[in-house]
């Protein structure tokens, strides 16, 4: 690879499997040393005081973080923030369904069929292509903080397309669209609105 490591001072290797291993929740750091020398250029800028950020959008570094989730899966909530900004840089949600253990998905399934009344298997799908897994939603104790998650991680943008989709009509869905008002969302207040008339 170019800009081999062994012609760096040890700090910036040790600097960049600190890096990388800060994405895992139980990292053994050999593992993670050995990877991080087949799969990123040696760059000094591992000892600088950077944001992710700026390791995402840097044409030196190139982009790693792919392979790094394909060969390690990280869940955790550093994970989660770091896919926020690389989803908001690339447009891209590096974590997978298939990641997660399903009964995580079968959650957040069930809250989406809590806002139609007749329950629809094609909701099954959407929240699969829809809704981004999250460590953070294997965390969450009800509905109420299922919707902040998912809020918080993506904007009322996956709740409008719902609305728009399944045209929901339930007491939950109401108290969804609350609870969505109170976190901000105005295009959802505007259809609250507009149903209320």
């Amino acid at each position: 690879m170019k800009n081999l490591w062994n012609e760096y001072d040890p700090d910036v290797l040790a600097s960049a499997v600190d890096y990388f291993a800060s994405f895992l929740e139980e990292p053994n750091k050999e593992v993670v040393k050995k990877w991080v020398e087949k799969n990123v250029p040696a760059n000094e800028m591992f000892l600088e005081d950077m944001e992710d950020g700026d390791f995402i959008d840097n044409e030196e570094l190139g982009d790693p973080f792919p392979e790094f989730y394909e060969a390690f899966a990280p869940r955790s909530e550093r994970w989660d923030e770091f896919c926020q900004i690389y989803e908001e840089i690339f447009g891209v949600w590096l974590q997978e369904w298939e990641n997660f253990d399903h009964s995580i998905l079968k959650e957040v399934i069930e809250l989406f069929q809590l806002f139609v009344k007749v329950p629809d298997e094609e909701i099954n799908e959407w929240v699969y292509d829809n809704i981004n897994p999250s460590y953070e939603l294997q965390c969450a104790e009800d509905y109420e903080s299922q919707i902040d998650i998912i809020y918080s991680m993506m904007g009322e943008d996956p709740f409008l397309d719902f609305y728009e989709a399944f045209a929901p009509d339930t007491s939950q869905w109401a108290r969804c669209c609350g609870l969505l008002i109170d976190l901000g969302a105005g295009d959802i207040e505007e259809i609250c609105s507009d149903e209320e008339k």
